[in-house]
């Protein structure tokens, strides 16, 4: 896991072990979202306790972490990065929301929605790590305010109001970028994770895993209390476990395309690419938004490397034995059939050889065989004797003698 999934990259592309998403804090976040629960309907599926159903567990882990490899991870970021260029420019107020969105505005409602203070002030902790990139992202109160990220020289132009791509120049209440390991955002979403595991679980009488942290107070928690490195992974887990594996719309249900996909061989890739689009644009079908999902072949990489290198699932997957071919093998100087003989019958030697020898010497110009009964073998002899036929019946006697004992003994075997 930590040689090709928890890897960051520098500014010169060179690979280090993430410093902050590491495979303890993933452990830990898994034992709370989906084993031990977290006081919802719904967790992270795993399936730990189900033998026959743990393998998708570790495809629904590996379509999470495929699409955290390329959201945050391979940044070393717990903050959403500015990252979108403004006719060559980076608007400082791309912390409002980047692609022409406001995620302030991206409610779900007042149960389970932060609501939004103009007057909070709050600068992210981590910003990408490439060189001249943007600085951090930061709210404050304020109008016409926000300029722009010179990367030539590595300055900020504070003296021109600069608009992002939904016309922003300013980011009074704009503090809800993305954060930990899917950098989720908006004021939704934040606000249902406060909802479920934070204050607000407290505060309504239920069941929370932070109950001192208000997430809609202070979203930056995320990413800089005591909490952070298991929060980084908490919040994402929920996100998933929430928005994507709930997700059923338009004939698509992700669970249901989940086994189909194991069940399928997994080769299907629709079924990563789906599932990509709908936690990067909220919809499933390759042409249901006018946005496109970033770096969309990196996370379909991603996923088969967890699949087929790292959690190798084919391995564990139970084993069909092959059907047993009943075409019979074209024979051969040695071949054998494959099934065994019925016994054959004691051979009964005729009844002339069990007589005693007649006292007067046979004609040695008669015939020496005689027609056996119809009950017995028929023969016929190879050769007529002229003479010395007394010597000849005695070692028919014997040859007989010789096939009795053989097939006796076959018989016993």
């Amino acid at each position: 896991m930590e040689t090709y999934v928890l890897v960051a990259y520098t500014a010169s592309g060179i690979p280090y072990p993430s410093i902050r998403y590491k495979l303890d804090g993933l452990i830990e976040s898994l034992q709370i979202m989906g084993i031990e629960g977290f006081g919802a309907e719904f967790q992270f599926f795993l399936w730990d306790d189900n033998t026959s159903k743990y393998t998708y567990g570790l495809v629904n882990l590996a379509a999470f972490l495929a699409n955290a490899m390329v959201e945050s991870i391979q940044y070393d970021s717990c903050d959403e990065n500015n990252w979108q260029e403004v006719a060559g420019r980076y608007a400082i107020s791309n912390s409002c929301g980047q692609e022409g969105r406001s995620y302030q505005d991206e409610d779900c409602g007042e149960v389970f929605s932060c609501k939004v203070d103009p007057m909070m002030e709050i600068t992210a902790v981590t910003s990408a790590n490439t060189a001249r990139a943007p600085p951090p992202f930061k709210c404050e109160p304020g109008t016409a305010n926000a300029g722009y990220w010179n990367t030539a020289t590595g300055t900020e132009i504070t003296n021109s109001p600069y608009s992002n791509t939904a016309g922003r120049t300013d980011t009074e209440g704009c503090c809800w970028w993305g954060r930990g390991a899917l950098l989720t955002k908006n004021v939704c979403n934040i606000g249902k994770f406060n909802y479920y595991l934070g204050k607000g679980a407290a505060l309504g009488g239920r069941k929370s895993v932070y109950p001192t942290i208000d997430f809609c107070q202070y979203p930056e928690a995320t990413c800089s209390s005591a909490f952070s490195e298991q929060l980084r992974w908490t919040m994402a887990e929920f996100e998933w476990a929430e928005r994507i594996q709930r997700y059923n719309q338009g004939g698509f249900s992700y669970e249901q395309e989940l086994y189909k996909f194991l069940d399928g061989g997994m080769v299907d890739d629709s079924f990563i690419a789906s599932t990509s689009r709908i936690l990067s644009l909220g919809c499933h079908k390759d042409d249901c938004s006018t946005r496109e999902v970033r770096m969309a072949d990196e996370r379909m990489s991603n996923f088969y490397l967890i699949i087929n290198d790292v959690f190798d699932i084919k391995s564990l997957l139970p084993k069909t034995p092959k059907p047993t071919s009943t075409e019979t093998p074209p024979p051969s100087e040695a071949y054998v059939p494959p099934t065994t003989p019925s016994p054959l019958p004691l051979p009964v030697l005729p009844p002339s050889l069990l007589q005693p020898r007649p006292p007067d010497t046979p004609n040695p110009t008669e015939a020496f065989f005689i027609t056996p009964a119809t009950d017995y073998p028929t023969y016929t002899p190879i050769v007529e004797l002229e003479s010395g036929a007394s010597y000849m019946k005695t070692g028919l006697k014997l040859m007989w003698m010789f096939v009795s004992l053989a097939v006796s003994f076959c018989q016993i075997v």
